[in-house]
């Protein structure tokens, strides 16, 4: 029997086309699934269901990513034309919480960072220019400088690493208990984690797009790891 650990997927809501006409979909990305997988975990997703229901869908999971996508509908948190679905916003925060009383490793990625840091009571700079390649995001990488004795550099290695870059929000000031663990070019934030309590390590980069480079499949190892003791 396979004993890989099982890995909770957040979805990104989306209006969709199909044969019976348009329809709403929660979407999973299938690079997230690739690389749990490649990593020794076993990928399940997470539908949108009431926060009160969170807990529930992580009865039978040994791990969590809050996955990107859309912004999050809290103030100073996108411009006029924001991409939001509050729902999706009330379900994570259950599921961020959840997982806190559950003890179990999360990994945030770029909105999933952004969510945790808001629950924490942190805040979110609106916007950030010259921070979304879009459809370049594989050719123009960023910089990014890993601080040293942190979690994220027992994954990565302190120092320089080459990242994506599509967000256009990042942190601005962190929420409780929340030690930045690396920044980019002009100091914005790039990641987090947790300084103590149960695992967690966000980045503002898309690791699922990522195969092949440390700063993807080495985080998506290192969760997997947490997740077998």
């Amino acid at each position: 029997m396979d004993s890989r650990p099982v890995i909770a997927i957040t979805p990104v809501p989306r209006d969709v086309k199909t044969g019976y006409g348009p329809d709403r979909a929660d979407t999973v990305a299938r690079g997230f699934g690739d690389a749990v997988v490649a990593a020794g975990g076993l990928p399940i997703s997470l539908p949108q269901v009431p926060p009160e229901l969170a807990a529930g869908q992580l009865a039978g999971a040994d791990g969590l990513v809050l996955s990107g996508g859309q912004d999050l509908d809290q103030p100073g948190a996108g411009g006029e034309d924001r991409w939001v679905d509050p729902g999706r916003d009330r379900h994570e925060f259950g599921l961020w919480e959840a997982a806190r009383a559950k003890g179990i490793p999360v990994l945030g990625v770029c909105r999933g960072l952004q969510l945790v840091n808001v629950a924490l009571g942190g805040t979110l700079v609106g916007h950030l220019d010259g921070h979304d390649a879009a459809e370049r995001h594989a050719e123009e990488l960023e910089e990014v400088e890993v601080e040293g004795e942190t979690l994220l550099a027992g994954i990565l290695g302190a120092g320089p690493c080459l990242v994506n870059t599509i967000h256009h929000q990042a942190i601005d000031e962190p929420g409780e208990g929340l030690r930045v663990s690396a920044r980019g070019a002009g100091g914005a934030i790039e990641a987090a984690e947790l300084d103590g309590g149960p695992w967690f390590v966000g980045v503002q980069w898309h690791p699922e797009l990522l195969p092949g480079r440390p700063a993807g499949d080495a985080l998506f190892a290192a969760l997997v790891k947490r997740c077998r003791g």
